[in-house]
């Protein structure tokens, strides 16, 4: 049996030529879910493996079954790719997000999709699929406990990744965020795996080097006591990773010091508003504003940069939210950033809520990838909103703040040099780097300004 994978890349991202990868390779990464659908399927079937940021899909090959993992700003693409399959007479299967939470809308272009996680429903879908009995949804049985195989990484090899070392811990988050698909896809439920099974993997990933890993978690740290023991155990592995996680951890400083001691260097932390009246309207609970510069000063104490993820469109941001975020981004001296637009992801209850409540701008589910306005806020204009975050974009990724926040970094690491260290210098200045460029390949279809192509 010959089955294609495809992973899907935004339009601008996407290669025209085979083996001609566009935007910077920094920000290139593989997607996982296709490794470990790979590590699902017997090894008698034949996998091809297309990512639409490496390669185009080729209509022409000879397969038997296509498997499409879609979100929901590329379910357009996905449908696209899909009909055209299936005009072929091949097979079309979707997973992820938005078929899980979209299922009869996504049901139109394809044969079956998979609701929920892949292990368990993939080894099933594909039994079927070889009697001939191909069911239209494959419900996933979301227990407690993560048994997954290690991923089959040896599918990216020599597409031109900067890394292949992700490695997944747990799934999911219990916390209940107004605006994250992950809540109704996970049930609100954070599963973890064996700690023996993700040593394991660790020590079997495969790109150079192999001491560095992504562990690719929503919120790793969501159970701190399983973290704890998780940090113990991997430390003697002498690893430097990287992960996800909310800004509560700084409520635990054994469990910031022993993330520290077990190769943590990095941290993507969803801030998502400075304002307290937006988190509460975001359910966002765990984040405590007042505590915010708190929990900087401890990681950077321990040695740990910080990404930050911020949200821009609630009810209650005004014009000054953007000037009052820069702000503080300077004062905690946080290494990098990602602003982006509050955005409802349909299936999620407030999508129906904006919705009813006549906030969207359109349902152009391709505009929804959390870089376009698809909403209307109470207190600011579309307008004011496009060109606040795009000036808080381009002040923070401006040449004199970089070079600033990096004097700083190199700064901590002549006081306390180290691999891990060093390590957060020059991962510092690749992505505010990928970041820069990013804001420069974006002006040109009107992400930011067209202006801000010369920044």
């Amino acid at each position: 049996m010959k089955i294609l994978l495809v992973s899907l890349i935004k339009d601008y991202l996407r290669a025209e030529k085979s083996g001609k990868p566009k935007g910077t390779i920094f920000l290139r990464f593989p997607s996982l879910a296709l490794a470990n659908i790979a590590a699902l399927t017997p090894e008698e079937d034949d996998i091809k493996i297309c990512d639409e940021q490496i390669s185009p899909v080729d209509y022409n090959l000879d397969v038997d079954l296509v498997a499409i993992s879609v979100n929901t700003s590329i379910s357009r693409r996905a449908y696209e790719i899909g009909d055209t399959f299936r005009r072929k007479g091949v097979k079309v299967v979707f997973g992820g997000f938005h078929p899980s939470l979209m299922p009869e809308e996504s049901l139109k272009h394809a044969d079956a999709i998979v609701i929920g996680d892949a292990n368990g429903s993939w080894e099933q879908l594909l039994e079927d699929f070889k009697k001939g009995k191909l069911k239209k949804e494959y419900l996933s049985n979301q227990k407690k406990i993560l048994n997954i195989p290690t991923p089959r990484w040896e599918i990216f090899k020599g597409m031109g990744y900067i890394s292949t070392n992700f490695v997944e811990v747990t799934r999911g988050c219990s916390h209940n965020c107004k605006f994250c698909s992950s809540a109704p896809f996970y049930h609100s439920l954070h599963r973890t795996r064996p700690i023996e099974d993700v040593v394991r993997d660790i020590k079997q990933v495969q790109s150079f080097p192999k001491k560095f890993i992504f562990f690719v978690d929503d919120n790793l740290l969501c159970d701190k006591e399983y973290a704890k023991k998780l940090f113990k155990a991997i430390a003697p592995l002498n690893i430097y990773w990287i992960s996800q996680s909310t800004v509560d951890i700084s409520e635990d400083e054994e469990l910031v010091k022993l993330a520290a001691e077990s190769g943590c260097f990095g941290l993507f932390l969803g801030f998502d508003s400075i304002s307290k009246a937006s988190l509460e309207e975001s359910h966002k609970s765990q984040n405590r504003v007042l505590k915010y510069k708190k929990a900087v000063e401890m990681l950077h104490n321990y040695g740990i940069g910080i990404e930050a993820g911020f949200m821009f469109g609630f009810d209650h941001d005004k014009e000054e939210v953007f000037a009052e975020t820069l702000k503080f981004l300077d004062e905690t001296k946080i290494e990098s950033f990602l602003a982006m637009y509050v955005t409802p992801i349909p299936g999620t209850t407030v999508y129906n809520q904006f919705k009813k409540q006549k906030k969207l701008l359109t349902t152009n589910f391709s505009k929804y990838d959390f870089r376009q306005v698809v909403i209307k806020p109470k207190n600011l204009s579309s307008k004011e909103l496009y060109e606040g975050v795009s000036w808080l974009s381009k002040e923070f990724n401006s040449k004199g703040r970089i070079a600033k926040r990096l004097s700083w970094k190199f700064w901590q690491f002549i006081k306390r040099p180290s691999i891990r260290s060093l390590l957060g210098v020059v991962g510092n200045l690749a992505i505010n780097l990928a970041f820069r460029k990013r804001i420069k390949d974006l002006s040109k279809d009107g992400t930011f300004p067209k202006e801000y192509r010369k920044i």
